[in-house]
């Protein structure tokens, strides 16, 4: 694993975003950075790994206690990460014809304890109003300097989708996908 450490200067925003969690069975790793944030300044990158964050292991920390952790943090944010591997990184090797192993990937495996906890936490677990969990996503997007950023709008994706099948259902479709159909039929017939 290739640990390394940045020391951000406060005040926040810090410049990142974190996903994932004890209570995700999930590592908490950095899913987003604003771009010239302190975070990206300092080197860190997407999908690295959080180690610690100021001196307090994070590996079993939930999301909820991350965003504590930073959020305490006022003069100076520590955080140990470990990088993330980038496409060629990996060694893999066959084993046995029955799979693969990678080597230099780090993963994650609850354990039965994890998992029973997770458990446990969601049993009575009730829908939030949107309003508290907006609330909360708008602070923390506050702390790191991320409340610029948009996840993908679902309105565009319905309109592309809606574009998409309103073509299909056209003459012109009909059109292009016959002579299609027609073409191969008399490629087929020419080669027997």
């Amino acid at each position: 694993m290739n640990i390394y450490s940045v020391n951000l200067s406060g005040p926040a925003p810090w410049g990142f975003r974190l996903q994932g969690g004890k209570d995700f069975s999930m590592p908490l790793t950095v899913s987003r950075l604003t771009p010239g944030g302190k975070a990206a300044q300092a080197g860190v990158g997407v999908g690295d790994w959080v180690v610690s964050i100021s001196d307090t292991n994070a590996e079993d920390m939930t999301h909820v206690e991350a965003q504590n952790q930073i959020r305490a943090a006022t003069d100076s944010l520590t955080l140990t990460l470990s990088k993330a591997f980038k496409a060629g990184d990996q060694k893999m090797e066959n084993l046995d014809k029955h799979g693969l192993r990678m080597e230099n990937l780090p993963c994650f495996i609850p354990n039965d304890r994890s998992k029973k906890r997770l458990i446990q936490d969601t049993e009575d677990w009730q829908p939030r109003t949107g309003t508290t969990q907006s609330r909360s996503f708008r602070m923390l997007a506050q702390l790191t300097g991320t409340d610029y950023m948009q996840d993908p709008d679902d309105e565009i994706l319905k309109r592309s989708r809606e574009k998409f099948l309103t073509e299909i259902q056209s003459p012109r479709y009909a059109r292009l996908r016959d002579w299609h159909h027609d073409r191969s039929a008399r490629a087929l017939n020419i080669k027997s």
